[in-house]
């Protein structure tokens, strides 16, 4: 069984580092630290952790209204320490770190210093100039992060270009982009209007009022689309499918829909499979919330329905049968 996991909270990056440091030592529960908005919702949906520290700077922001949906959903035990100046929200305050150290632990000894993220390889930096020769899309929302980076840690540095709609908050999304950058072999961006694809990138939708699409006039190339939401979002995973269908006689389009709850990328999906892409939608037993699969599923519009284990081998093992076809 894995070990608990505690996410600290805190925007004075010191005393985040300082809290970090204490915790190092204490065996059986893997401490993470964030000190953005941005930060913790990556980590409460990539780790799921069963105790949130806050401190109370960060607890009165805004931005940590819009996170308590997901601390709700995942029954995180959530205490914040230091001075607040409104009401806490139903949590327990404690006034200083130590004593919220001492609530969840029974204290804590100082520990060696947090050891520093490993650089990127830096083989895994440049992207590949050659024909792209195909585009992986990928769709997802709750309990998507854990599962887009299962998939895309299987990815080679010279993957096909992949672009990705991850329903996250607005002013979330640059935090998801560093974090899959710092964790996978492909480079990995945010998706910019007329960016050409380019094999060993993945790109995000990251512009909360821009659907994310692609286009072949002077060779492949990204299309910000305003508009209004589509399948109740935007970006809209229907939208980014959609574009695939329009080019997958020209182009080979493979595509994933994976955990997330609601219908988006269901018709899209199936126009992708009408037009000859290949399509894959995530089983029940490895989703969070086996929405947005099941429907594309129900509609006829997935080609296979796989395990989230099998899903990025089985998206690389279509480019492998083509290059085999075309040697």
């Amino acid at each position: 069984m894995s070990n608990p996991v505690l996410l600290i909270a805190d925007p004075n990056i010191s005393r985040l580092t300082a809290l970090l440091r204490r915790c190092e030592d204490h065996h059986g529960v893997t401490v993470l630290g964030a000190a953005t908005p941005g930060e913790a919702y990556v980590l409460l949906e990539s780790h799921l952790p069963r105790r949130v520290a806050v401190a109370a700077e960060f607890a009165e922001s805004i931005e940590f209204d819009a996170l308590a949906d997901i601390l709700t959903m995942i029954d995180a035990q959530v205490v914040i320490y230091g001075q607040m100046r409104r009401p806490a929200g139903g949590y327990p305050v404690h006034s200083s770190p130590e004593q919220m150290l001492s609530r969840l632990f029974g204290g804590l000894q100082p520990g060696r210093p947090a050891p520093a993220t490993p650089p990127r390889a830096a083989e895994a930096v440049q992207p590949s100039t050659d024909p792209v020769g195909g585009v992986i899309l990928l769709g997802s929302s709750t309990g998507g992060i854990t599962a887009l980076e299962t998939v895309l840690g299987s990815f080679r540095v010279d993957c096909p270009p992949t672009l990705i709609v991850q329903h996250i908050r607005p002013g979330f999304a640059d935090g998801l982009v560093r974090r899959l950058d710092q964790l996978l072999k492909p480079r990995v961006v945010a998706a910019e209007d007329g960016a050409p694809l380019r094999r060993g990138m993945v790109y995000l939708a990251a512009a909360a009022d821009r659907h994310l699409g692609f286009v072949l006039r002077g060779g492949p190339k990204i299309r910000l689309i305003p508009g209004a939401p589509v399948s109740g979002h935007r970006p809209s995973v229907d939208m980014l499918f959609t574009d695939g269908a329009a080019l997958a006689d020209r182009l080979d389009v493979r595509a994933a829909l994976l955990t997330g709850m609601g219908a988006d990328g269901a018709q899209g999906m199936c126009a992708l499979r009408r037009a000859g892409a290949h399509t894959i939608a995530q089983d029940r037993d490895s989703s969070v919330v086996w929405g947005m699969p099941r429907v594309a599923i129900e509609m006829g519009g997935a080609t296979e329905v796989l395990s989230l284990s099998r899903i990025g081998p089985a998206l690389l093992s279509r480019e492998a049968v083509r290059q085999r076809r075309l040697s």
